[in-house]
């Protein structure tokens, strides 16, 4: 099943652990994650990616199960197939993945909602319409 989702690390849990170890090994590992406020957010990934295997592993060795600091956050993406290259993609969006198609390889993508009309648009413009996968 096609799912986005984000980390969200209390800040007390960072602070406990690092007393414990090395701060560069943490700031190594989860140099993808960046405070607001009380919290440290991973950016959105697909449940798919081989960073959510990094980030669920080592999240996982530190606090065992890292359910309670999964966010879903699926409701907010929605997944379309085209034939544009990488280089027509802005920095939100989300490759899942690659296939082979009748007329060359396509990408399933996922897209924020607020942006599926704007990339669209871009895909479009180098005639690569996409398709919504709904």
């Amino acid at each position: 099943m096609f799912r986005i989702v984000q980390f969200k690390v209390p800040e007390h849990r960072v602070e406990q652990w690092m007393e414990k170890t090395a701060f560069g090994y943490f700031t190594e590992k989860l140099s993808d994650f960046h405070q607001r406020g009380e919290f440290y957010y991973s950016e959105p990934m697909a449940t798919t990616s081989a960073k959510f295997f990094m980030c669920e592993q080592f999240l996982r060795s530190l606090y065992g199960d890292p359910s309670d600091l999964v966010m879903d956050r699926t409701a907010d993406y929605r997944l379309l197939r085209t034939r544009a290259p990488q280089a027509y993609d802005y920095g939100y969006v989300l490759e899942i993945g690659k296939m082979p198609g009748e007329f060359g390889e396509e990408r399933l993508v996922a897209l924020p909602k607020e942006y599926v009309d704007y990339q669209s648009g871009r895909y479009a413009s180098g005639m690569f319409t996409p398709v919504d996968c709904r």
